[in-house]
C-alpha cells in the first residue's frame, strides 16, 4: 500500500490528514503522502513492529484437543505448531525476520520523510508521538484538522481556496453477521466437520432467519461429550 500511494503522489498532490491515531499501519500509510497534517494529539508514529506467536499448548490439553503436524523442513513447523512454544533456533530465527521487518519499516520512512536513517531511528523503536511532537521531530508537516489538508491539497492542485469542491468519502462496510459466522467455520482448524456444516447452515439459509436455539442444539447432540468444543459452543450460544 505504501508503494501505491507513493506512485499515486507522483502523478498527483496527496496529502495526508490524521485525526486521532495513525501509528503504526495509520503512519505506515500517511508517510508515502506528500504532506501530512495532524492534530495536535494525534497519536503518531509507532514504527515499529510487534509480532509473536500463541503457544497453545495447555488449552488444547484443557479442551482435550490433539494435533500433530507432519512437515519437512527445519522450519517447516515456525508458525504451524502452535501447541509448543518455539525451539531455540525458531526463537533466533523468528526474531531476525521481526528485526528485519523493522529496519525496513524504518528505511522507508526516513526515505519518505528525506531523513537520515539514523535520524529516523531516534523516533522510531516503536515509540508513539503527540502531533505536535511528531511535528516537531519531523514526522508531521503542518497541524491541523481535515479543514486545514484541504486548503493544502487545493493549493498543491492550484484550485482557488474559495472554490468548492467535492469530497467523496469512501468506508469499508462492517461485516455481516454471516459473513463473520462463515469466517470462523472456514478457520477453525481441526474441528469436526457437522460444526463446519452448521456454520454453514447458520450463516447460508433462504427466507426470513429466527434464533431458535433447539433446533440448533438438536444438531450438537452425540457429540458434545466427544469433542468439548462443542460444549463450550452451546455454552456461548446460550449466553447470547
Amino acid at each position: 500500500m505504501w508503494r501505491e500511494i507513493k506512485l499515486l503522489a507522483a502523478s498527483k498532490p496527496v496529502i495526508a490528514s490524521m485525526s486521532d491515531v495513525a501509528a503504526s499501519g495509520g503512519y505506515y500509510m500517511a508517510m508515502a503522502a506528500e504532506t501530512i497534517v495532524a492534530e495536535n494529539l494525534t497519536l503518531t508514529g509507532s514504527i515499529g513492529v510487534v509480532t509473536g506467536k500463541f503457544n497453545l499448548g495447555k488449552l488444547y490439553e484443557k479442551i482435550g484437543f490433539n494435533k500433530e503436524v507432519i512437515s519437512r523442513g527445519r522450519y517447516a513447523e515456525l508458525l504451524a505448531a502452535e501447541q509448543r512454544p518455539f525451539r531455540p533456533d525458531e526463537a533466533e530465527l523468528f526474531a531476525r525476520s521481526a528485526q528485519n521487518a523493522y529496519q525496513q519499516f524504518r528505511d522507508k520512512a526516513a526515505f519518505s520523510r528525506s531523513m537520515p536513517v539514523e535520524k529516523m531511528e531516534e523516533v522510531a523503536q516503536g515509540r508513539v508521538w503527540a502531533g505536535k511532537d511528531a511535528a516537531s521531530r519531523g514526522l508531521v508537516d503542518a497541524i491541523g484538522g481535515f479543514s486545514r489538508a484541504i486548503a493544502i491539497a487545493k493549493h498543491r492542485a492550484n484550485i482557488p481556496q474559495d472554490r468548492k469542491v467535492t469530497l467523496v468519502e469512501l468506508s469499508r462496510p462492517t461485516p455481516s453477521l454471516p459473513e463473520i459466522l462463515s469466517g470462523i467455520g472456514s478457520s477453525i482448524v481441526g474441528v469436526d466437520r457437522t460444526l463446519k456444516e452448521l456454520l454453514q447452515d447458520l450463516t447460508f439459509s433462504d427466507g426470513v432467519q429466527a434464533r431458535m436455539d433447539g433446533i440448533v442444539f438438536q444438531r450438537f447432540e452425540g457429540f458434545s461429550n466427544a469433542t468439548p468444543l462443542f460444549s463450550l459452543i452451546k455454552d456461548y450460544l446460550s449466553s447470547l
